[in-house]
């Protein structure tokens, strides 16, 4: 997916819950949160828009609404869903990859979030998503190259494995056993890394991984519309 499209997908995202949370308003009043004209809002988006979003005006957006630096440029989850709208709707048994997990060294994760293929899984959270991972830190427990499936309205119990993300932007695949303070603590199936321990406030978002699957699992665009 092209950068220019990314940003769009998340402009139009955060209109969409800027309008859902303050019922009543308009592009306009968005706008103007945003610090441009509702005439350059609407040349950036929508079907008939005319310009891309270039990166003098995605930086301006993102100082306005406090977003990190870059933030635009990243398709992020909540996005996912406008992303696919093309294929129609979601064939029970499929679950969207939304990009790719990179374990480090060290055992964290980089992420590179962007719509990429499918899933042939069944999942009951309707919100399941998968990742693509590579390296090999939590080799042989997943090796390079194959997916995780993860659930975020599954409820995670302790000695589950979970995919974290902490609130200064680290991510994580680990293993989470609760502490007696009511911490977690995060530890990796590869003995070379050493467990972590994190406070509840530290974490942004821990989501259940529910199982690792092997890349013949995976279908792209084309191989999911001949399914259709």
């Amino acid at each position: 997916m092209e950068n220019k499209s990314i940003r769009k997908t998340n402009l139009a995202s955060l209109l969409d819950d800027h309008l859902k949370a303050n019922k009543g308003n308009s592009k306009a009043t968005f706008s103007e949160l945003i610090s441009i004209s509702p005439s350059q809002l609407s040349q950036v988006m929508g079907e008939n828009s005319v310009r891309n979003i270039g990166d003098k005006l995605a930086r301006k957006i993102e100082v306005a609404l406090s977003l990190p630096g870059g933030w635009l440029d990243t398709l992020h989850l909540s996005c996912r869903e406008s992303e696919v709208e093309y294929v129609g709707v979601v064939k029970e048994g499929f679950v969207p990859v939304v990009g790719e997990a990179i374990l480090g060294i060290d055992g964290s994760v980089d992420m590179i979030e962007f719509r990429s293929g499918w899933l042939q899984m069944y999942s009951a959270d309707k919100e399941a998503y998968g990742l693509k991972v590579k390296g090999d830190s939590m080799f042989p427990r997943i090796q390079s190259g194959e997916f995780v499936l993860i659930e975020p309205n599954t409820v995670i119990h302790s000695g589950d494995e979970v995919f974290v993300r902490t609130k200064d932007g680290h991510n994580m695949i680990k293993v989470m056993t609760k502490t007696r303070d009511g911490g977690y603590q995060f530890s990796s199936v590869n003995n070379e890394h050493k467990p972590i321990t994190l406070e509840p406030y530290q974490v942004e978002k821990m989501h259940y991984v529910s199982a690792i699957v092997k890349a013949t699992r995976y279908l792209d665009h084309d191989d999911i519309n001949k399914t259709a």
